[in-house]
Formats: C-alpha cells, structure tokens, sequence
C-alpha cells in the first residue's frame, strides 16, 4: 500500500558542481563594476545566482586588499636645523644715578623677581 509519503519520495539527485575559469569570473566582476550595472543582473545575464556572482566580488577586493597593504620604502628627508629654544626670561632695565641696572630673571620664577623689584625700587 503507498502512503501519501511513498508518493514524495525523491531519489537523490547528484551534485556536481560547475566550476568557472578566472578569466569567466574577471569578466562578470568587470561588468559589475559598470555605473549603470547591477550585480543580479549580471548574475541573471550569465545563469548565475547573485550571492555566487557577491562571493566573487567578496574574494577579488579581499585579494587586491592583501596586495595594497605591501609595505612601501619610504626614504627619510635629513632632519631639518632647528633653533634652540632658550628659556623664556624677565629683562627690567632701571635708571639709577650711577647707571642703568639690568635685572634678567627666570620666567618661571616671576613672583620671585616681582618680590625682588619691590624690595630693589623701595
């Protein structure tokens, strides 16, 4: 007696795989890559399912990635003279009946020189 299952049972269909030389698959990325292009139908023109033609595009930036990020030798310029850079400093001429004192005082001590002016000019 068959059962409505029997009826339905499907005989295993073999699998081969196709498979598509570079030059097949550099040609259908290159249309791809066309402005007014879109990859399913690209993939329709060609018999081919979209994902498969996605997997091709995916592997093909992957592998000019790999070779764009080769180091490159870069050559040095020689280092540029610079000016030496002298501490900033506080310069205070003062008239005096026998000359002109020069006070030269840190920058970063300058409530020292301040302090220092005030006890000078009293």
């Amino acid at each position: 007696m068959d059962t409505i299952f029997s009826l339905f049972k499907r005989t295993p269909m073999p699998q081969e795989r196709r498979s598509y030389s570079k030059s097949f698959k550099a040609q259908v990325i290159a249309e791809c890559a066309q402005p007014d292009s879109s990859i399913t139908n690209v993939a329709l023109t060609h018999n081919l399912n979209a994902n498969l033609v996605h997997k091709w595009i995916r592997a093909y930036t992957q592998k000019n990635l790999a070779q764009q990020t080769a180091f490159i030798p870069v050559k040095a310029a020689p280092p540029i003279a610079t000016q030496q850079v002298l501490p900033a400093t506080i310069r205070v001429e003062v008239p005096h009946s026998k000359g002109v004192v020069v006070v030269s005082w840190p920058a970063e001590c300058a409530a020292a020189c301040s302090a220092f002016l005030r006890d000078l000019l009293r």
